[in-house]
């Protein structure tokens, strides 16, 4: 894969970052400012930026909308296509100034192709929740059915909710290819999807300047993304690489980060990537709320200068990484389950270093299989099962609910206690038949 140099910030948007998307040690020194929902600019936060994974500051979410219920609104844009083929020369300009209308719409049976056209929005949404939900105040809108195809060309929009390119409804569709957007204003994600809509990037620049715009964004009633290539950086307070309710899948993409974990995956959501490199300032993956979420990893790296490098608030969720992933946090815990959460963490042949916490109420299993290598201590009720050439190297004090031995596989050859104590649940450990084991290297197993 060739590795790409991320585009340049105006100098005004972003002090310094300082993140590599080679993804060197992190060293993020100067966080950028953020905006409110109307744009304006407040200060830096001065506290650790790991708060954001935690949900105590900068928290990845949209800012309060008192518009009411998720209602589909009426669409309006300067230029539409509707029930008909429309292929425009190249280098057109779509623009609006226009509040809640969009530079472009295609909708029904419509369908546009555009090549290098230039794109301007300016202006703000009246509703946060019919823009995220319904693509009201995008500057390029595919709707209930029309297809947009765009090769080429720069997108730029301004103002709270424009979010550049949206595909809202059963069978809406945007291929982009090439080209590049920014958007300015708060809430303005780069490109979204709900309700079934469906997006396609090819090599594809986004940048992103103020709060809750993630570049890549899935709202209500779900919807398809895939992304291949291409950079994507964001600057503004609690706006992750991707923030989904959906499918998204992601190859051979970087990001950026400055304020923001590096993913969220809300209920209903999942998230595939293969050979995918990230950088964030404040955690690697959040996946949360009351319902099922999953997280897939091939290859690839999430290396995050504070934070956790997994956080699973609420929800039910299935983490699988594989093929070499690289997962970094500078200081936090490889895995956190809170609020009732439950989280199923597999990993093949992975070299894993951090914690796992699980707090009350809440569960994880843990299934280490191939030459996977941990190197942390597990506390809370967690179960874990390693396989015959994996290796546990124990860290602190562990407390287990329950440990498994894969087939082949001996407490003298795959834990190696480094001095400490480690305790198991003899009803939920039955390979260990009660006993107390002297672990390699120092230190104990033994029944709680």
């Amino acid at each position: 894969m060739k590795n790409p140099g991320l585009p340049r910030r105006q100098g005004h948007r972003r002090t310094a970052v300082t993140a590599s998307v080679l993804l060197l040690p992190l060293a993020v020194s100067t966080l950028s400012a953020c905006s409110d929902d109307d744009g304006a600019t407040n200060p830096p936060p001065t506290a650790s930026p790991a708060a954001t994974a935690s949900g105590a500051r900068c928290v990845t979410d949209r800012p309060a909308d008192d518009k009411g219920p998720d209602a589909k609104p009426r669409a309006k844009a300067a230029y539409t296509v509707d029930d008909k083929t429309v292929k425009a020369k190249s280098h057109k300009e779509f623009k609006t100034t226009k509040r809640d209308e969009s530079a472009l719409l295609v909708s029904g049976s419509g369908k546009l192709t555009t090549r290098d056209a230039k794109i301007i929005k300016h202006g703000g949404t009246s509703s946060l929740t019919a823009s995220d939900g319904h693509g009201l105040n995008a500057a390029a809108l595919a709707r209930d059915g029309g297809t947009l195809t765009m090769s080429g060309g720069r997108m730029s929009t301004q103002d709270k909710g424009s979010i550049g390119v949206f595909a809202a409804g059963k069978d809406a569709k945007a291929t982009l290819s090439s080209g590049g957007i920014r958007t300015h204003g708060a809430s303005a994600h780069g490109v979204a999807a709900a309700h079934g809509g469906t997006l396609d990037l090819t090599y594809v620049e986004i940048d992103t300047a103020a709060a809750q715009a993630a570049p890549v964004a899935v709202g209500p009633g779900g919807g398809k993304v895939t992304v291949s290539g291409g950079t994507m950086t964001s600057a503004g307070c609690g706006s992750p690489g991707v923030q989904t309710e959906g499918d998204v899948s992601l190859s051979q993409t970087l990001f950026d980060l400055a304020n923001s974990e590096a993913f969220t995956v809300e209920a209903g959501g999942s998230l595939s990537l293969k050979d995918v490199r990230a950088s964030a300032a404040a955690g690697g993956v959040v996946l949360r709320g009351d319902g099922d979420t999953s997280y897939r990893m091939t290859g690839g790296a999430v290396q995050a200068s504070d934070g956790d490098i997994f956080a699973v608030q609420q929800a039910d969720a299935d983490i699988e990484l594989s093929g070499g992933a690289d997962v970094k946090t500078k200081d936090g815990k490889l895995l956190r389950v809170t609020d009732k959460g439950t989280a199923k963490f597999r990993a093949n042949g992975e070299k894993l270093k951090g914690s796992v916490a699980v707090t009350k109420g809440s569960s994880a299993t843990l299934d280490l299989t191939g030459s996977t290598d941990l190197d942390g201590k597990i506390v809370g009720a967690a179960s874990l099962t390693l396989g015959p050439r994996t290796q546990w190297s124990v860290s602190g004090d562990s407390a287990l609910k329950g440990l498994k031995l894969a087939d082949g596989a001996k407490v003298s050859d795959v834990i190696v206690g480094n001095g400490h104590t480690v305790t198991y649940d003899k009803a939920s450990s039955p390979d260990l038949h009660g006993k107390k084991y002297q672990l390699e290297g120092g230190g104990t197993l033994k029944p709680a």
